[in-house]
This record gives structure tokens, C-alpha cells and sequence, in this order.
């Protein structure tokens, strides 16, 4: 399931290139009008049919075995949830003094442990039934719609089930978002904001919207 969310640069072709060479695979392209990254995760959730929802981004690549990895790991009964290993492909000279790949994965396995579990989006997935139990991505959110979906997933969980980190589960993602510049600057304090005030206050605040 691929969303398009108001793209103007021919995405939506590509995909459809795309599903016409490889009519063995069932490709839905489906539009989200509503613009914001909730928002579309949100319709392209709601548009799945299978009890397992996996996502990632347009700028990520997964690792060859990521669906057979997420299968094995969901035949737990137990498992509600997974996010997994976050890896960049052309990692820049800041991530790599930052050691940017080992904090992610040290701050999602505490987050896990303490039970305020942080998903990175371009790597989770979830049962169906457990995501709809959830309330699903709050939409009005520009900021953070990952980080509020764990928080609810965790707050709803029976007492049998748990999310899980998945280390085997990796993905590798673009690194154009950290750019040493205004921009990453903003995106960085922004995000730590969101964080701060959903993870550990309980706050959807206006600005996050």
C-alpha cells in the first residue's frame, strides 16, 4: 500500500510503472487529501486487509529478510508490536561522530523496558487488531505521530502482550533530514520538544499539530 499525500512530482506514476511491471505483486495506490504524515499513515492502516501492518517511508530501503523477520517475530502470540533497528545508507560525517545508529537503538530498547515505547516510522509494525485498539495515529499531529501511536499501543496493551524490539528487523533510511544546517537545527529541537512533552508530560500541545 503506497499513499500518496498531494505529491506533485509524479510519484503516483512511478508507482503505477512500477505495479505494471510486476503484476504478481497486489500494489494499491491510494490518495490522502488530508496533508500531514498521520494522515496518511492513517489511511493507508485503515487501508490494509492483513492482521499484521507493517510501515516504512519512501526515503528507506529494508533489509532483504524484514518481512520474514517481522513474520517470525510476530509468531509470538505475545508480541503486539515491534520496531526495530534504524540504520542510515549514506550516513554523514555528524551521524557517524554522534554514533547516531547505536543511540537510536539503545534509546528504543530503554524506552521499551520503561514502557514508553518510541517507534521510528519508517520501521515498526503492529497487529491490525491492536493498532485499531489503539485509537490509530492521531492525524492532527505534524510532529511525533510515531512516538504518540506507541504510547497509546503500550496504554492499551492486555496483560499477555508486549511490544517488542526487534534488532534483526533493519532498515536503512535516507540521512537528507540531518544535514548540519537551519533546517536540521529545527527538525532536531522540534523533535526533542515533541518528545519531551508527549513521552513525559502527557501533552499533545497545539504546536505539534
Amino acid at each position: 500500500i503506497v499513499v500518496d499525500n498531494n505529491s506533485s512530482d509524479g510519484s503516483d506514476d512511478c508507482v503505477r510503472a512500477f505495479a505494471a511491471k510486476h503484476p504478481q505483486l497486489d500494489i494499491q495506490l491510494i490518495y490522502e487529501t488530508r496533508q500531514g504524515v498521520a494522515a496518511a499513515s492513517q489511511a493507508g492502516f485503515e487501508a490494509a486487509k492483513y492482521p499484521i501492518i507493517a510501515r516504512t517511508d519512501a526515503d528507506t530501503v529494508v533489509s532483504e529478510d524484514w518481512l520474514e523477520t517481522i513474520e517470525q517475530r510476530f509468531s509470538d502470540p505475545r508480541v503486539a508490536a515491534l520496531c526495530g533497528h534504524v540504520g542510515f545508507r549514506d550516513p554523514n560525517p555528524l551521524q557517524k561522530w554522534l554514533m547516531f545508529e547505536m543511540f537510536i537503538e539503545i534509546h528504543q530498547r530503554l524506552h521499551v523496558l520503561i514502557k514508553k515505547p518510541h517507534f521510528y516510522g519508517f520501521n515498526f509494525a503492529v497487529r491490525k487488531e491492536v493498532f485499531e485498539r489503539s485509537g490509530g495515529f492521531d492525524t492532527r499531529l505534524r510532529l511525533a505521530e510515531d512516538l504518540d501511536l506507541a504510547l497509546k499501543i503500550q496504554q492499551t496493551l492486555y496483560p499477555n502482550e508486549r511490544i517488542q524490539y526487534a534488532e534483526d528487523m533493519k532498515v536503512f533510511s535516507s540521512s537528507r533530514r540531518y544535514d548540519p544546517d537551519e533546517e536540521w537545527l529545527d527538525y532536531t529541537i522540534d523533535g526533542y520538544r515533541s518528545y519531551f512533552q508527549r513521552a513525559w508530560l502527557g501533552k499533545v500541545n497545539p504546536w505539534m499539530c
